[in-house]
């Protein structure tokens, strides 16, 4: 009898600790939820803190990787937060208060095809700068987006990626129109 009882007693507290830990949520800062996809091996630190999400908005989880950026005086790593998904599309840079430097957000679709529609700033905290990218990974032209702008922007023809950074982050370091980024095929879809 004692022992049947202890095994019921272990099987309530079991049941009470998980329902604990799902009622609370996820633990710890969300910038640094997400994982790493390849080629990057590891989320930069620098991530905690820059996310501000507000009580009543639920939490959206990007994974992290790296692009390279062929320039003409040669190439540059930048780490990139990836929006793979039509919920992690649509949510983009809200709530950021920034990135690390050499880090964006890139924007990959489900299947690789021309895209025209625009994007804006709602709930962006920060000014940020947009490059439009053709089907080869070469930025066709740049938008600016203004922090907390419903304004929305389009470029003059068709793209297949979008990469953004903070407002700036593209010129301090030389990536410019006709500049290409290497999209590792662990990004684009199957």
């Amino acid at each position: 009898m004692a022992s049947a009882n202890w095994r019921l007693s272990s099987i309530l507290m079991i049941g009470l600790a998980a329902f604990a830990v799902l009622a609370c949520g996820p633990s710890g800062d969300p910038a640094t939820r997400g994982g790493v996809i390849s080629p990057a091996i590891e989320r930069p630190d620098e991530l905690a803190g820059l996310l501000d999400l507000p009580a009543l908005v639920d939490e959206v989880v990007f994974p992290w990787s790296e692009v390279i950026v062929r320039r003409q005086t040669g190439e540059v790593t930048v780490g990139v937060l990836v929006a793979n998904t039509p919920e992690r599309r649509r949510r983009g840079l809200m709530y950021w208060n920034g990135l690390p430097p050499n880090s964006g957000m890139i924007f990959i679709w489900e299947e690789t095809r021309a895209h025209s529609g625009g994007f804006w700033n709602p709930n962006v905290p920060i000014d940020l700068h947009v490059a439009w990218i053709d089907r080869d990974g070469v930025i066709l032209e740049f938008s600016t987006l203004l922090a907390e702008d419903e304004t929305v922007k389009r470029p003059q023809q068709e793209y297949f990626f979008v990469l953004e950074m903070p407002r700036g982050r593209f010129a301090e370091m030389g990536i410019g129109i006709g500049d290409q980024i290497i999209i590792p095929e662990t990004l684009l879809p199957n």
